[in-house]
């Protein structure tokens, strides 16, 4: 079943939050406050007057989402189905209508509706989403420093000293979902346009076509990452976005876009939280402004290696580009015998300078190496 109505949509309908008429310049805004973590932007939201729950904030999903347990537990009611591509693949969620449903105690829609998920790991608590149209259906800004959602109700503020990108509030596909935000970025002094995703983990995601252009895709140094070791992570000499030059911030690479909305690249929150966001509606505008937040800490494969489960055994499935793994001689297909799976797979994300001994069999010849992680991206 389509969902008509959008301002049943969370995530699409915050504008109907907002008063109908007010003079500009009159009304203060509606101050949420958020709780930023290393991955994830949350807010306490009620529901029919019960909770809090804590909700994240995901600027790259087109509709709100809530875990089936809570939704059950507050029986809900089944609106329909949709057809959504939220993991790999597109399958269709049941649609719920979703009562009261207030925001940070400051804002409250009457009726709302989300997509139904089961076991989705939305991480630091939270058991839904809040989709891009929560920031882009009306005049909004994301303060990363004060912690704090802000929403006017009459009008963005003066904008001196942000950088402004246009036409950058995009709807795409589903016209029942939420608008987009892009930004330009530079990496390997090329200009591209990628999407704003605060729901990302990784810092920066850009897909072949782009990340060649770039000179990206086959540099001497890289991580192969998911997935299936397909992916590379390589760390960028320098990223610029919003008048901001940012060094040495790791890079994923993927060999093709997982949705056409993204079809260059996404800046994920790690890199998003150290640039306040806002949102000018009517005239389909984004703003960025760099804040006081600096980087954080880093965690990757540190032993440039991909392993593969082979039966019981354990294979070498990609050994990245001036790697550790590619320094101790390691090679695709080479099985490591007697190691633990899920053990090897933690210790190669373990301190520079770690030691790890393998034994390895090449063409039916076993021999000991020693593989020593090394920050050499």
């Amino acid at each position: 079943m389509s969902i008509q109505r959008r301002s049943l949509i969370v995530g699409v309908g915050a504008a109907a939050l907002l008063p109908a008429s007010v003079t500009r310049g009159t009304t203060p805004p509606v101050r949420i406050p958020i709780e930023l973590t290393e991955s994830r932007v949350l807010v306490d939201c009620s529901i029919g007057g019960r909770g809090p729950f804590q909700f994240l904030i995901d600027t790259g999903g087109t509709i709100g989402l809530i875990d089936m347990k809570l939704a059950e537990k507050l029986k809900l009611k089944m609106l329909g189905q949709t057809t959504l591509a939220l993991t790999v693949g597109r399958k269709p969620y049941p649609i719920l209508e979703v009562p009261d449903f207030e925001f940070g105690g400051q804002l409250r829609q009457p009726r709302a509706a989300f997509a139904g998920v089961e076991d989705f790991g939305f991480g630091g608590g939270a058991v839904g989403s809040l989709a891009a149209g929560v920031l882009t259906a009306a005049d909004g800004e994301l303060d990363f420093e004060m912690r704090e959602w802000r929403i006017y109700q009459d009008g963005s503020p003066d904008r001196t000293g942000w950088t402004r990108y246009e036409r950058a509030i995009v709807h795409h596909g589903n016209r029942n979902g939420s608008a987009f935000m892009f930004a330009d970025v530079v990496l390997g002094g090329r200009s591209f346009r990628f999407g704003l995703d605060t729901g990302m983990p990784n810092s920066t995601r850009v897909y072949r076509k782009a990340a060649e252009a770039m000179g990206l895709w086959d540099g001497p140094r890289w991580s192969p990452t998911a997935p299936g070791g397909k992916g590379r992570m390589v760390r960028a000499p320098a990223f610029e976005l919003a008048g901001a030059t940012i060094e040495g911030v790791m890079v994923t690479m993927l060999d093709r876009p997982e949705w056409g909305v993204f079809d260059a690249g996404i800046v994920g929150l790690p890199l998003l939280r150290r640039f306040n966001i806002a949102t000018g509606a009517a005239e389909g505008a984004v703003y960025l402004k760099r804040n006081g937040l600096g980087p954080q800490s880093e965690r990757y494969n540190r032993a440039g290696i991909w392993i593969e489960r082979d039966g019981k055994e354990t294979k070498v499935g990609v050994v990245g580009a001036g790697s550790p793994a590619e320094e101790a001689g390691l090679e695709r297909g080479d099985r490591l015998i007697g190691a633990d799976f899920d053990a090897l797979i933690d210790r190669m994300y373990d301190p520079a300078g770690t030691k790890i001994a393998l034994t390895v069999e090449h063409a039916g010849v076993r021999r000991d190496l020693t593989l020593t992680l090394a920050d050499y991206l």
